[in-house]
């Protein structure tokens, strides 16, 4: 069995199914949606029976999109015969455990009820994002990014760390004597950056702990901190070197990404929305100790 096949085998195993994460966005290319009367019954091409039963080629591409992204680059000529050999493989398999009777076992029937869900779930919802999303609202977002320069903002600075506040208002004294901060720096500081001169390249405000962010977005150009600052690793004197605006790119370049990430808010909103509609009781897991 090749490596390909295992895989493929293993991600559509019904035990797989249950603990493989769910992508939000089905393509709807390959279920049918959204697409022409002439390309949806090529798709519903019967392209195997089993006993009577069909198997079109909407689901060996539907199977094709739900692989990783290293498989779906491949050639589709390699991936028909093992997806679809899967697909009898599993249909045969299913049909004999029905005939032994197993499918009405409790347990059995909850997961064959999981699959079934997970599948409807990820179909509806891949159809209701769409719905709620417009290329309009993308453009809005790429423009609500594009005027946060806060966000795309980096500052360059140096630092010197020291283990005391004594120390560090001593080297404040010293660079306001005129001493070189990086010499200083190289000869003084106990971070990693000291031998570079305490050079910490761009950095944006998230990138940092709070406090050494906050005293090093505060800085001008050429400016160094009045005032020790102090962090888990110690006191620091920091000097910020340029500040710059990391550009934005061309919507066409980025309208995915963002389409994306805007889906993904939606998923969070819509299961919220779902779970203030119903009625659910559940066990703590104290609950569910207390009760073995």
């Amino acid at each position: 069995m090749t490596s390909l096949s295992s895989l493929i085998r293993w991600i559509y195993s019904g035990f797989a199914c249950l603990i493989l994460t769910a992508g939000m966005m089905t393509t709807t290319a390959s279920v049918g949606w959204g697409q022409s009367d002439e390309a949806r019954e090529e798709m519903s091409k019967v392209i195997a029976t089993i006993d009577g039963d069909d198997i079109t080629l909407n689901l060996v591409m539907a199977l094709i999109s739900q692989l990783p992204q290293q498989y779906q680059g491949q050639p589709f000529e390699r991936l028909y015969d093992p997806i679809l050999d899967d697909i009898i493989d599993t249909r045969l398999a299913a049909a004999e455990a029905k005939r032994s009777g197993i499918a009405d076992d409790p347990l059995i029937e909850e997961l064959a009820q999981r699959a079934y869900d997970r599948v409807m779930a990820e179909a509806w919802l891949s159809i209701e994002i769409q719905n709620r999303i417009t290329d309009e609202m993308i453009e809005a977002r790429y423009k609500e990014i594009a005027a946060d320069e806060d966000s795309r903002t980096e500052i360059r600075a140096r630092h010197i760390l020291v283990n005391t506040e004594a120390e560090a208002e001593d080297i404040i004294r010293r660079l306001k004597e005129g001493e070189s901060f990086e010499e200083l720096a190289k000869t003084l500081s106990i971070g990693p950056s000291g031998p570079n001169g305490g050079d910490l390249g761009y950095f944006q405000r998230g990138d940092m702990v709070p406090s050494f962010a906050d005293a090093s977005f505060a800085l001008e150009v050429g400016a160094i901190s009045e005032n020790p600052v102090q962090t888990n690793f110690g006191w620091h004197i920091i000097k910020a070197e340029d500040r710059r605006v990391i550009p934005i790119p061309p919507l066409a370049e980025i309208g995915v990404q963002i389409g994306q990430a805007m889906a993904s808010e939606l998923a969070s909103k819509i299961a919220d929305e779902l779970y203030e509609k119903a009625k659910i009781r559940r066990l703590d897991l104290d609950e569910v100790l207390s009760n073995q």
